[in-house]
This record gives structure tokens, sequence and C-alpha cells, in this order.
């Protein structure tokens, strides 16, 4: 599924596998259930990361901060049940702090996102491990799921929805190294074990990394897909601001994948923008103001793309990273400061709707079948492109399970008005859940990549993609250069890529046109 780099380089791999190949289809996954359309939920819950039970260190003043969380006007806060804080050690049980957290949350008639995790040092087989402080390794599976019984079975009348463990996906979070078929035997356990001691009881996925699906496709893979009853995806774009980052694809393909396993709820567990330096961007690039503005943006991109569910990542800034609502301050009971941000969140949350975007570009088209124009196949002759009334009809044969795609590009390329921010291209798809791309040339003649999204289901849509310098820089392609995208740009080519490569078969798609979105000035 990794999008090959140096593409002109393997012309001539790209031909042998195809004589290798022949006309055989490989036997894979069909177009049977087209991915949908991006279509905004009917209503926008939004959340927070509150991490009281956690990170506030006076259990006994706990009503203060849900207090502030509820004059934000948010509906949901997300909070971790770590299990190294419960249970030190296998004989001792202590409660305090989440009883504390919990309650006084619910008190404010908050809704309550659960998460279960991570492991306590006793009960890994990490030898490094501190016998009773927190734990990011693999956890004995029968021993969590004790844990999480007793969570479940304290906690069912004020709980309802459970997420068992955060970023599974990710090495900080589950070592030695990610490993989806542990996490799906946990996943199974865990979820039974919940819906036994609460059939109402709503499971959410561990909050992964939406822009590589592999991890939630292994999920499938080994049988873990019905285990869960929401998508939880965590995607941060930052420092990128929320339309260079294009978040509201951020979806896309998580609902791919979900089109070929069962089509579930997707909620963002965790999204947002530091406010100076952090983990994400050491160089301080986005300010208090910056993220004030990016945040109802943010919240209205994942709207726009199906994501029903978002939470702001933090309420509080840690001493490193200031991803919060609230300064740090004098520690982590200092609230005396809050930040635009919030001012931002609660504007949003007391709306009670979601936030309208103006738009203040124009359109101009530049590519569409009404004009001839020359094409060729630099690598994977797979598919054909040609002009029928008026539209581009591509059709395309994927015959392997690796990593299949085919490249249309433009002998004489396009160049794109100034001032361009972004691409819109109107087309009709085929279900497949597949990758449309574009291929940009900068001046020196490097390639540059940008997806444009996943091509839905038959009948006509809109996918609009950003043009910028940091978004086309990360997807340098191929060329010898600088590698950074010197202006001015040019559109180049058209580019299928198989979303799972597994999937094999025969598709058609037809493009109306491709416009660029002008700034006004």
């Amino acid at each position: 599924m990794t999008y090959l780099t140096g593409l002109y380089r393997l012309v001539i791999l790209a031909l042998a596998v195809s004589l290798v190949t022949g006309d055989a289809l490989v036997p894979g996954y069909p177009i049977t259930r087209p991915i949908a359309i991006r279509t905004p939920p009917a209503t926008l819950a939004i959340g927070i990361n509150s991490h009281l039970a956690t990170r506030y260190p006076d259990a006994a003043t706990m009503p203060v901060p849900a207090a502030i969380i509820a004059d934000l006007g948010v509906e949901w806060v997300r909070e971790d049940i770590h299990w190294h804080r419960i249970q030190p050690n296998a004989e001792t049980w202590d409660w305090a702090f989440t009883d504390a957290a919990l309650s006084a949350l619910h008190r404010q008639r908050l809704h309550i996102l659960a998460v279960l995790g991570p492991a306590v040092g006793w009960a890994t087989a990490d030898p490094t491990d501190h016998p009773n402080l927190i734990s990011f390794a693999a956890p004995d599976e029968a021993v969590f799921v004790r844990y999480a019984a007793a969570v479940v079975q304290r906690y069912k009348h004020i709980v309802k929805h459970w997420q068992i463990w955060n970023e599974p996906d990710q090495a900080l979070f589950w070592r030695p190294a990610p490993n989806p078929q542990q996490y799906t035997r946990l996943l199974l356990a865990t979820a039974q074990t919940i819906r036994a001691i609460d059939p109402t009881a709503t499971i959410v996925l561990g909050g992964i990394n939406p822009f590589d699906t592999g991890f939630l496709h292994a999920i499938a893979a080994y049988g873990g897909w019905n285990a869960f009853d929401v998508i939880a995806i965590h995607p941060y774009v930052d420092p990128l601001d929320p339309e260079e980052g294009n978040l509201i694809a951020a979806a896309d393909r998580v609902r791919a994948v979900a089109a070929r396993y069962g089509q579930k709820p997707i909620w963002a567990t965790e999204v947002g923008w530091a406010s100076g330096k952090s983990d994400r961007d050491a160089l301080g690039l986005v300010d208090a103001l910056q993220q004030a503005d990016y945040l109802p943006r943010a919240y209205h991109a994942l709207w726009q793309g199906g994501v029903s569910h978002v939470f702001w990542y933090a309420l509080k800034d840690d001493p490193h990273n200031t991803y919060g609502l609230f300064t740090y301050g004098s520690g982590r009971a200092d609230f005396s400061f809050a930040k635009p941000a919030a001012t931002a969140l609660r504007t949003l949350a007391l709306s009670k709707q979601p936030p309208a975007q103006e738009e203040l570009r124009t359109l101009v088209r530049f590519l569409d079948g009404h004009t001839r124009r020359e094409w060729q196949r630099p690598a994977q002759p797979n598919g054909s492109i040609d002009s029928v009334m008026d539209t581009l009809q591509i059709t395309y044969r994927f015959t392997t399970r690796a990593n299949d795609y085919v490249a249309f590009e433009l002998r004489d390329p396009i160049d794109l008005p100034d001032h361009t921010t972004a691409l819109a291209v109107r087309l009709l798809g085929d279900g497949s859940g597949h990758y449309l791309r574009f291929w940009l040339r900068d001046a020196e003649g490097e390639i540059f990549t940008i997806t444009a999204g996943m091509i839905g289901p038959p009948e006509w849509q809109t996918l609009v993609v950003p043009v910028g310098y940091h978004s086309l820089r990360n997807g340098f392609l191929a060329g010898e250069g600088n590698r950074r995208p010197d202006y001015p740009w040019y559109f180049a080519a058209i580019v299928i890529d198989d979303e799972y490569d597994m999937w094999s078969g025969i598709g058609e798609v037809q493009i109306d046109s491709v416009a660029a979105l002008i700034e006004q000035e």
C-alpha cells in the first residue's frame, strides 16, 4: 500500500510484471460494496481530552476542573483509566482518583469515553518495567481482562463508552512494536467481557492513525472487526493548518476499509495543535492565536468528512506539549489562564451546530474531456484514458497482490494559475475506494504527488485537495533537484493507486473536470 517512490526508474520492472501476469486476473476483492461519499453526520458531538483522573493532583477538589469543563459547553470528555493507578500491585486496588474524577464529570451531565489501559509493569513480560508504574508493553491478556472487568463493573452506571487501549498502532504505545494480532486478541477478549457485564456498552477502537490503514486491515483479517462498534482515529496534521493538512479527507481511507468489512461510525478521539513547541512541532510554528483559529476549522473539516464525534487534545498544557486550552501555569491544578482556543471551543460548543465556513475562492477549470490532450504512461501499463462525451474516461486493471497503480502523464503539463490553494475534481466513481492522486511538476522538473481522495461510489462527487508548499514538499516523488516545490507549479498527471494491495479487478472512473481554487485577493 505504500506509494512507490522513484516511479520513473521502475518502468522496466513494471513492464516485466505485466509480461509475467499477462491478462489473467488474480482472485481478490471485487467492487461489491461501494464506499460512501463524504457525508456530514446529522450532528457534531464536541468533546475534549480531560485527563482529570490521571493528571489532576487533588481528588478532594475534583469538582473544580469538572465545572470548568462543563463551562466550556462540551458534551463529551475522554478520560484515561490508568491501570497502574488503580491496581499498583496484584493485591491492591485504589479507586480514589478515578471515583472522584468520573463522579464529578458525571454530575456535570457529561458523557464519558473511558480509555482502558495501558499496562502496569507487574502485568507485562518486560523485565525493564518498574512493577508499580505505567507500561506500554503488551500486557498479560487474562490479567488485563480482569482489570477491565473490575473497572466496567464499578462504573457501568455512569460510563457507557469504553475505548480499548490508546494508539495500539504506534510503537510508543505498544512495545516492543505494534502487533495487530496481539491487539486483536486483547480487543476480542476485553470486548466480550465488557458486553457480558453491560450489554448496552459501546466499544470504541483504540485510536489509530487514519493515514495508514494497514493496522486496521490487520484487525479485520485477525477476526476483530465485530469486536468494536466505533472506529476511532487520531488525525493529527499539525503544524499544517486544517486545510493544507487536508483534514476533510482524514476519514476517507478508514471508510474505504469499512466498506469491505462493515460500516461503523467514525470518531476523532484526539486532534489538536500546540500553541508553541511540541513533540510534533519542534520549531513552534503555530502560536496561541493560530491554535484558536484552527480549532473550529478542524471541527468543521472533520464533520464535513463524516466524523460525528471530535475530541480536542487537550484540556490543559503539559510542560513540554502546549496542546491545551489552558496553560500549564504553576502546575496541573492551575486553570487561571485560558488561551484563546478555550474561547473558540466554547463559542463552537454553545452554538449547538457545526461551524460554517465561508468560501472565498474562485474556481478556474483547466482540464476536462472536451479539450483533446496527449497522455503517456510513465509506468505500469494497467489502463487507458480517453475523451468520451466531454469527460475523461479512465479504465484500469490491477492484477497482482502487490502495489498496483496506473499513471497518465500529460505530454504538456498545464501551468496552474497564480494563487492556487487547492484543486477540485468532479468525478464519477466505481466504488473501489482506491486513491485518486495527482502529480505536480515544479520549476526544476521535480515531481510531487498529492492525494485528491478516495474514489467513491458510481455517482458524481467532488473532491478537493489543498495545494501548498508544505503539503507538496511532503509528497516529493521523483526528480533531480532540491526536493522542494519551486514555483511555478504544473499539473502533470492523474494516478489511480490501489488502497488495498490484495484487491484485483477491473474498474472505470470518469472525470468531468479538474479545477484550481484561487484565493481571492
